[in-house]
């Protein structure tokens, strides 16, 4: 593989045969009784710590698809004084769980399947501004007027991690490598940064403080369960009704209109973020990604509770695809994952029962695009309140017209 820095030149061809770098195991060392025990993951096979489930649905062919993998990345920050890290970079590694949601096609998103993570792994933060030039070289349009886009990520970075800076330079870069094929395809992108305080640990297990970065691209969507129950969106949509987007991109174009169902699209497009999308990249269809970072994990006085806020015993993580979420609530999705993981009382449900769960439910409300759902178990599992569950008169109802309504076609 030739490449001068980070992978701004990387051989497409290359590609599929060089993901040696992320691995889908995970080895960790945890102390128990004063001794060490050694535990070697599969994640995708671990029904216990990740559930994951993807179907077509009533479509043809599924565009959708996920990816689970463990990357070795700097501990601390590159960008940091020298002597906040003590004089060199350890290395940790950090869980990635990511869903990505194709459209015109499932190339773009096979493509972010098999080497997004490498990108991340073995991206050259220095070259953020190599990158930068190259869109504005070879795209141009909106590209041209990209004015301090990686500042914003600068200001944001501790000296815990690079990250902040590192997955916009690695998702930009695998977007522009990707559309130099002039593929016509793209895909949305929620992908999760999960690692513990301590080494030694797992995020999952009890009393661990850890990190979680979510990089959010689209309309997939990423959301967290507290200590209570109550579902959290940690990402929001990139439409073109978004306030947000609406204002970074009427700067350069006025390709804004409502379509035939009342729906805001740009050009033709229903995201104003996304990988790939070759024709409306210089328009500003971009791979630019939210960067939301939380604290989980540490522990709460019993006595504490501040609605909306995190970081004390966090349940598990949604992360889907927008045949998910078109029809079906946060509430909802959190729900149905409580009510599994009970199972009557017993609590053995499992993550892998419950996304099946969330993606068979939308199925049954008649959902009519491809529905992709991880479900990542963190260290409170199955420590919310029991027996309580917000939703289950609303489904109960919904499941009830669904089939009323098939009926009475009859």
């Amino acid at each position: 593989m030739a490449h001068r820095r980070g992978f701004s030149c990387i051989n497409l061809r290359d590609i599929p045969s060089a993901r040696r770098f992320v691995s889908t195991f995970y080895t960790y060392t945890s102390q128990q009784a004063n001794h060490t025990v050694r535990a070697r993951i599969p994640l995708l096979k671990s029904p216990l710590y990740l559930g994951h489930y993807s179907s077509r649905v009533n479509r043809p062919y599924n565009e959708d698809r996920y990816f689970a993998g463990v990357l070795e990345l700097p501990a601390g920050s590159t960008l940091s004084p020298m002597i906040t890290r003590q004089g060199k970079l350890g290395v940790r590694q950090v869980f990635n769980f990511a869903v990505f949601d194709g459209h015109g096609g499932e190339e773009c998103a096979q493509f972010l399947k098999d080497n997004l993570a490498e990108y991340v792994e073995k991206c050259n933060i220095h070259s953020a501004d190599e990158i930068a030039q190259k869109y504005k070289e070879n795209i141009g349009g909106y590209w041209k007027r990209w004015r301090g886009g990686f500042e914003q990520y600068i200001s944001k970075m501790s000296t815990m991690d690079d990250l902040q800076l590192r997955i916009p330079t690695a998702f930009l870069t695998a977007d522009y490598d990707f559309v130099q094929k002039n593929a016509t395809s793209g895909s949305t992108c929620t992908s999760v940064y999960l690692y513990s305080e301590d080494p030694n640990h797992a995020f999952w297990e009890a009393g661990q403080a850890s990190h979680l970065i979510v990089a959010h691209v689209g309309d997939t969507r990423c959301i967290i369960c507290d200590r209570f129950g109550e579902a959290h969106p940690l990402t929001s949509n990139h439409h073109p009704s978004s306030p947000i987007e609406a204002s970074r991109l009427r700067k350069y174009t006025a390709s804004f209109f409502t379509d035939s169902f009342g729906e805001s699209r740009f050009g033709s497009y229903a995201n104003t973020r996304a990988f790939g999308d070759l024709r409306a990249k210089a328009q500003g269809i971009t791979a630019e990604p939210d960067i939301i970072e939380n604290q989980i994990g540490r522990p709460h006085l019993p006595q504490e509770r501040t609605i909306g806020a995190l970081g004390g015993d966090e349940g598990f993580l949604v992360i889907v695809s927008d045949g998910v979420t078109g029809l079906v609530s946060d509430q909802e999705m959190a729900d149905i994952v409580m009510r599994t993981a009970s199972m009557a009382g017993s609590g053995r449900g499992t993550p892998q029962q419950a996304a099946e769960e969330i993606v068979k439910y939308a199925e049954v409300l008649g959902g009519d695009d491809n529905a992709t759902c991880l479900v990542v178990r963190l260290s409170g599992w199955n420590k919310w309140p029991q027996g309580f569950d917000r939703t289950q008169q609303l489904r109960e109802e919904r499941l009830k017209d669904t089939f009323d309504g098939r009926r009475g076609r009859r």
